[in-house]
């Protein structure tokens, strides 16, 4: 009797066990099934696919484009501070590798973040001078004198070397700019002609003509004021000076100080075929150089040479 009653007393302690067991089967089975479909339990269809509104809604497009605030909102690219920051690889590589700290990359990166870091790789890492000893012990009198003759830093005039040649004296590149200054065929021509030279391919003579040339190029932009002008005309030795000056046009139409290098850098973005509106406006046609979208090689060419320049010149001194 005793033993009926206890059977009695368990069945509902094990009907709630097994119910438990159930619920809990029926759960993970639903979870399981979620992972397979790539879905959540609780998320249902759309009953209306269609009515999905994107998160950033794509403004009326424009009649007539506004140019007012064109050239604030092209600027600063995140892509492009990005490249400016790993054109020096080595430069990255020595820093990334001596720091631990900085071994982790970010899926979300802001111009803001970025800029950041760029200082931090300038500050951080090992400069590499290359061969610049060398240089100058062979060929440091011709570049002193010949850069002391126009009134150039010497020191500057090796920051070229360093990121034309790097210090090769019979580099050639695939468009046939040649020696320490890599001066191109028809430049070297002129250069020849102007200079009483028999050639410009010797390394003494490609310095004369290169140094020359920078310098011409120096006083063509010497309103800039220091050390704009610099810039300038080492944007016009890379990319030659109808660009340059095409770019200061932009500046201008669009209100701001073109002799400042910093706004004119800018500028040289919008001398593509992707700014035909734009060109239209001020030339009524392409621009008078013609349309340029190599702009990130001379931004890029300034900004490493001046560089190079501040390097150069807490390693030699002036009484170097």
């Amino acid at each position: 009797m005793f033993t009926g009653i206890k059977k009695l007393q368990n069945i509902p302690k094990i009907a709630i066990i097994v119910s438990v067991i159930c619920i809990v089967i029926i759960i993970l089975v639903s979870i399981i099934n979620s992972f397979k479909t790539g879905k959540s339990v609780t998320e249902k269809k759309s009953e209306n696919p269609e009515s999905v509104i994107s998160p950033v809604e794509k403004p009326e497009p424009e009649k007539e484009f506004n140019y007012s605030d064109y050239f604030t909102r092209v600027t600063n690219e995140p892509a492009v501070i990005l490249e400016d920051m790993v054109y020096n690889w080595q430069n990255l590589f020595d820093l990334f590798s001596s720091n631990p700290e900085n071994r982790y990359l970010k899926y979300t990166v802001s111009t803001s973040s970025l800029e950041k870091l760029s200082e931090t790789i300038k500050k951080t890492h090992k400069f590499f001078k290359g061969n610049s000893d060398e240089i100058i012990s062979e060929y440091g009198d011709v570049i002193k004198e010949e850069a002391g003759y126009y009134k150039l830093d010497w020191r500057l005039i090796l920051a070229m070397i360093k990121q034309e040649s790097a210090f090769v004296s019979d580099a050639e590149s695939h468009a046939g700019a040649y020696g320490f200054m890599q001066i191109m065929p028809r430049t070297g021509e002129k250069l020849e002609s102007t200079l009483n030279l028999e050639e410009h391919r010797s390394p003494v003579n490609n310095l004369v003509a290169g140094i020359y040339y920078y310098a011409l190029l120096v006083g063509r932009y010497n309103e800039a004021g220091d050390t704009n002008k610099y810039k300038f005309a080492l944007a016009a030795y890379n990319a030659g000076s109808g660009h340059v000056e095409d770019a200061m046009t932009i500046a201008y139409y669009l209100g701001q100080d073109y002799w400042n290098w910093d706004n004119v850098k800018e500028a040289m973005k919008m001398l593509g075929p992707d700014n035909d509106s734009l060109h239209q406006k001020i030339w009524r046609s392409k621009p008078p150089n013609g349309e340029f979208t190599n702009w990130k090689e001379p931004v890029h060419y300034v900004s490493n040479i001046m560089f190079y320049w501040r390097e150069y010149r807490k390693i030699y001194k002036p009484k170097d």
